[in-house]
């Protein structure tokens, strides 16, 4: 009987050996491992550039409330007219982008009103944070740090390194390790590269913390997994990139946050309220800024006429939701423009390339190509171009290409006159999130629910003034731009 129970109890602790090694091995490989590939000496040691305490302003906020009940009943070019005159009743550049955004949805184009409220856009749009950065952080064009990153090998420079400022050095208890788990998606979109760049080079100005990246190459039950096994790992903080709203994120960041693990999210939003805290950027001002400029450039053509296509990131994304929406409320005054069709992609450059043949066969007039992502618009103009189409609006006028996100081809397009717009979006905030992260699992200060990015002008070729904006050229906003050089 004792050499049985001894036998049992071998086997039992056999079984359990290979029960955790099982574990172990489950979390290592749940998603893609993302490795850097240069030792972290040798890449910073051309950056050793401290970061400089925050800057505020003291620019105080106007009473918009007057404005729009002056706007909200216009039409046409009674409603481009109040746009004209928004300077004259002394608005500041953040005032006349803040009335854009927070612009009422108007009833004079039905067809626009229609599509507005089918797609429940402000639904999406009520729950996204706005406001004023934390802390009342001012940027200035010219602000932020070089770095080299770490997986994308670029040289980068990181806009908002002195937001939520924290110097370098060790963090919280010097005795200590800090585990932070990355999930996020898309090694295969240089934007989400340098999305993971910027918070791997925050990590690493700290020498006890250690930073585990694993992508779920746009596989949301990867993305669960992934997050699942930060908590089996019972790692200090997760800080993630969702790539939607949905309950395949929604479920293990609760079950992150029930585990005392805190969840910051970047960009994106999880979907669930109780997120820790949530790093987001200017979605509103991107949707709106298109907007104003579309009808600031038909109005210089002389007609407020126009067919448009929208090429558009995933259904349920908060980005795609966000720029859509607002861009549509400013075009909602002008009863002569036409949304032909909407196009969804999965951030994917091939199928975007695709939706806008289908829209070229599908459509023989197509005045203006709004994409919710700077790879739409890219893939747009190729496929016009491919299709002969560029100049094919009445009058052989060209067709005009509105882009977000700031990849350098993008820039470079806008200085190329290929494309019209572009309304900046940088992937470089992760180090704005990995901050947040570091001082919430420190105890360091109280950090907000919602951590919200400044607003960035938006750029056109010649630096132009719309509805009484500065907007910046191409080659004042080069340096903060992500992707490879332009050859």
């Amino acid at each position: 009987m004792e050499i049985l129970n001894f036998r049992l109890r071998k086997l039992s602790c056999i079984v359990l050996i290979i029960l955790v090694g099982s574990i172990l091995s489950a979390c290592s490989q749940v998603g893609k491992v993302i490795v850097d590939k240069e030792p972290k000496e040798d890449r910073q040691k051309d950056y050793i550039e401290e970061v400089p305490t925050q800057t505020v302003t003291n620019e105080k906020s106007v009473n918009l409330a007057p404005l729009y009940d002056q706007v909200r009943n216009l039409k046409g070019q009674e409603a481009l007219d109040f746009f004209e005159s928004l300077k004259s009743k002394g608005l500041s550049d953040r005032d006349i982008l803040e009335f854009f955004i927070n612009l009422p949805l108007s009833d004079a184009n039905k067809e626009i009103t229609d599509i507005y409220k089918n797609e429940k856009f402000e639904t999406y749009m009520s729950t996204y944070p706005t406001g004023k950065p934390f802390g009342n952080y001012k940027w200035t064009n010219g602000d932020g740090t070089k770095i080299k990153g770490a997986f994308s090998e670029l040289d980068l420079k990181l806009p908002f390194s002195n937001y939520v400022a924290l110097k370098s050095g060790p963090v919280g208890d010097l005795n200590k390790k800090y585990r932070i788990g990355v999930a996020i998606h898309g090694f295969d979109q240089p934007w989400n590269v340098s999305l993971a760049d910027a918070a791997q080079w925050e990590a690493e100005r700290h020498p006890n913390v250690e930073v585990d990246v694993k992508d779920a190459q746009w596989d949301n039950d990867r993305m669960a997994d992934i997050i699942d096994s930060f908590v089996l790992q019972k790692v200090d903080g997760i800080l993630t990139w969702p790539m939607v709203e949905s309950e395949t994120t929604i479920a293990p960041v609760k079950r992150a946050i029930e585990a005392g693990i805190p969840v910051v999210s970047v960009d994106r939003m999880t979907g669930l309220e109780e997120t820790t805290s949530r790093v987001t950027g200017n979605f509103p001002a991107n949707g709106a800024q298109c907007g104003m400029y579309l009808i600031w450039k038909l109005a210089k053509e002389g007609s407020l006429n126009a067919n448009v296509v929208l090429l558009r990131k995933p259904s349920g994304s908060t980005a795609d939701a966000n720029r859509t929406g607002h861009f549509l409320k400013v075009l909602s005054y002008f009863p002569d423009i036409h949304i032909l069709k909407s196009y969804h992609d999965d951030d994917n450059t091939a199928e975007a390339l695709a939706n806008m043949q289908l829209a070229l066969n599908e459509y023989p007039s197509i005045d203006v190509v709004f994409g919710t992502g700077d790879h739409e618009a890219i893939a747009a103009y190729d496929a016009s171009k491919n299709a002969n189409r560029l100049n094919s609006r009445k009058d052989d006028k060209k067709m005009m290409f509105l882009s977000i996100d700031d990849s350098k081809k993008a820039i470079t397009s806008v200085k190329d006159g290929l494309f019209e717009v572009n309304t900046p979006y940088t992937p470089l905030i992760s180090d704005i999130g990995m901050r947040t992260l570091l001082n919430i699992i420190t105890k360091n200060g109280s950090m907000p629910h919602d951590i919200i990015t400044p607003n960035i002008p938006m750029v056109t070729k010649d630096g132009d003034t719309i509805f009484g904006l500065k907007t910046q050229t191409p080659d004042q906003w080069y340096e903060y731009t992500f992707g490879a050089p332009i050859k």
